[in-house]
């Protein structure tokens, strides 16, 4: 079957039961795409879940209020992706007395000793261990005619030090890489982050990196985020219970896109950011749920937007008041 013109696809909508027509709403299908647009927005969640779409300028306002959440969001995710990386590298280097990779594989990645020998957490462990080595050689092969510091290295016979490695790594890679650090370290770490001593911090931290790459990678690859579709795990229900207890905000457990706002807040105030730019932050966000809730039909908006929502803010305002 040759595919189907524009024209074709706009009176399937139409077939479909969904208003179209006119040349500014073709322009607008053209723009935004049949497939991402409006295949991508007519359920939420999974799609099994249909939405009850009757026009397509729903489509717009949906399309248009997740443009806004991602570009609201995208900042400052790098903001904390780049801090992680950072506070990580000044723990390893302090310990491994050395940027060496080799020196720092055989000092510091070495989160399998913390497991008897004959359990399998030890031997999951140690494959992890291999195959983060492996994955860093890969990364080299893949940069190291792409970024000028690696041929520099490469070209002097040096060793690619780990602050070169870190620049090129991913946030998963960089998970992986964390989450074969020796416990002390990760304590190193998440200490000096300020995160609570009364939880699993290193635990909870690696979770959090996890959570945050699947955010990252949705907003990077322009994929939906505002039914945080983009998931691609469990989130450890600690995490949760973390936020509430520094936050004082409940029923935190990353089924829609406001938890993951909370999430940002939150280690934006660990890294000291300025409460302003905190502020800035769930504000811009509520202006943005406001818009759209008088935009779209409640049946359409409550799918995307809790009804413990404004409740949720309310208390982020209150928190970032008070850190």
């Amino acid at each position: 079957m040759p595919p189907k013109s524009i024209n074709s696809l706009m009176k399937h909508l139409r077939n479909q039961g969904i208003s179209i027509g006119g040349s500014g709403q073709k322009r607008k299908l053209k723009n935004i795409g049949y497939y991402h647009g409006y295949k991508g927005f007519r359920f939420v969640g999974d799609s099994s879940n249909r939405l009850p779409i009757s026009d397509f300028n729903q489509i717009i306002s949906l399309h248009a209020m997740d443009m806004q959440i991602k570009t609201l969001l995208y900042p400052h995710i790098m903001t904390i992706e780049t801090a992680l990386k950072n506070y990580t590298l000044e723990a390893v280097l302090s310990y491994a007395k050395s940027e060496d990779f080799d020196d720092i594989y055989r000092s510091c990645l070495t989160a399998y000793r913390g497991y008897n020998p004959r359990t399998d957490d030890y031997k999951k462990s140690w494959a992890k261990r291999l195959r983060l080595r492996q994955n860093v050689d890969g990364l080299i092969s893949r940069e190291q005619d792409k970024k000028p510091f690696f041929k520099h290295f490469r070209d002097r016979g040096r060793t690619i030090p780990i602050w070169a490695i870190f620049e090129s790594m991913t946030l998963g890679e960089f998970g992986n890489f964390y989450a074969c650090l020796d416990r002390p370290i990760k304590g190193a770490i998440v200490t000096d982050m300020g995160m609570p001593s009364q939880y699993d911090s290193e635990s909870l931290l690696l979770s959090i990196i996890f959570a945050l790459k699947d955010l990252r990678n949705a907003i990077a690859h322009n994929a939906i985020v505002s039914d945080v579709r983009f998931k691609t795990g469990d989130i450890s229900k600690n995490v949760g219970k973390l936020l509430k207890s520094e936050t004082n905000i409940g029923l935190i457990n990353f089924s829609d896109i406001t938890d993951y706002v909370i999430l940002v807040v939150y280690l934006l105030g660990l890294l000291k950011l300025p409460k302003t730019n905190r502020k800035r932050l769930v504000s811009d966000y509520e202006g943005i749920l406001l818009r759209y809730k008088k935009e779209l039909p409640l049946g359409i908006y409550g799918s995307f937007v809790r009804t413990e929502t404004q409740k949720k803010l309310k208390l982020l305002k209150i928190y970032v008041t008070k850190s």
